[in-house]
């Protein structure tokens, strides 16, 4: 005979409440019944505490915005911060180039008068071609233009650049420089200009009567000895001092030239 739970009243087979209290009489449920509603009850929530961390962990990535749309937000931020970086770094090499690499004619203007009141021949040979500054005993003559110009020049020096870039001549120099101004595209977008001159090539005439080997050197870049094909190639205007020898004959020498392109004759004589 089955008892109420809750008052202990004797209950008739069957009833599913308790005539005296209300109590709700539950069945006898077997081992197994049991056993099964407490393993399924773990799984679920096992499933649900699984579902709640996925749940959260997409609450974390996906925020909504101002009409309840989401978003995946790390993707969405890392590609901002990508292309902040690419900006950047277009930004600051198109900077760089503008002011480092490309010359305006009042930049060029400007530098060739600081070369020349500070007598900086390397900064005056910069002012003009790659070819020009590659050549030979170039940066000898470049040293040498800006001293005279610096030395004899009658026009003010301040206003040297300006006078080379609109392509004058710069008045009580020791020689008639020619030089050009060109531009080049730098990246297509900016326009740079530059100086560029004419090589002047030297022959040498020996009429010595030694018959002997004719070898020049140049006093300017310690003593050292220029080439037959060096001298037919041409030189960077300005004033070389040279040491000459044939045969047993040695003597000092200078050319001095203007950047015209027209060929030196060095002419050597004996002293009878």
């Amino acid at each position: 005979m089955k008892h109420c739970t809750n008052c202990g009243y004797e209950l008739e087979a069957g009833v599913q409440f308790c005539p005296n209290c209300g109590q709700v009489v539950r069945r006898n449920e077997q081992p197994d019944e049991v056993s099964t509603r407490e393993r399924t009850g773990e799984s679920a929530s096992r499933h649900l505490k699984t579902d709640q961390r996925v749940q959260n962990a997409e609450q974390t990535s996906r925020i909504p915005d101002n009409d309840g749309n989401v978003a995946q937000q790390p993707a969405r931020n890392n590609g901002i911060i990508v292309i902040i970086i690419v900006v950047a770094l277009l930004l600051g090499g198109f900077f760089f180039v503008k002011n480092r690499v490309v010359i305006s004619r009042d930049q060029l203007a400007a530098n060739i008068t600081k070369a020349v009141q500070k007598k900086d021949g390397k900064l005056s040979l910069k002012q003009f071609s790659k070819d020009d500054q590659e050549l030979k005993f170039s940066s000898v003559g470049a040293k040498s233009v800006v001293r005279d110009m610096h030395n004899h020049s009658r026009d003010s020096l301040s206003e040297v650049g300006r006078i080379i870039v609109d392509g004058q001549r710069v008045a009580g120099a020791h020689a008639k420089y020619h030089f050009t101004v060109e531009s080049k595209q730098v990246l297509g977008i900016f326009t740079s200009y530059y100086l560029t001159t004419r090589r002047t090539p030297i022959r040498v005439l020996d009429y010595t009567g030694s018959d002997g080997p004719v070898t020049v050197k140049l006093e300017d870049a310690d003593n050292q000895r220029i080439s037959k094909q060096q001298l037919s190639s041409g030189f960077f205007p300005g004033k070389y001092n040279l040491k000459v020898r044939s045969g047993d004959t040695q003597d000092d020498y200078w050319i001095w030239p203007n950047g015209d392109g027209e060929t030196i004759d060095l002419t050597l004589t004996s002293d009878d």
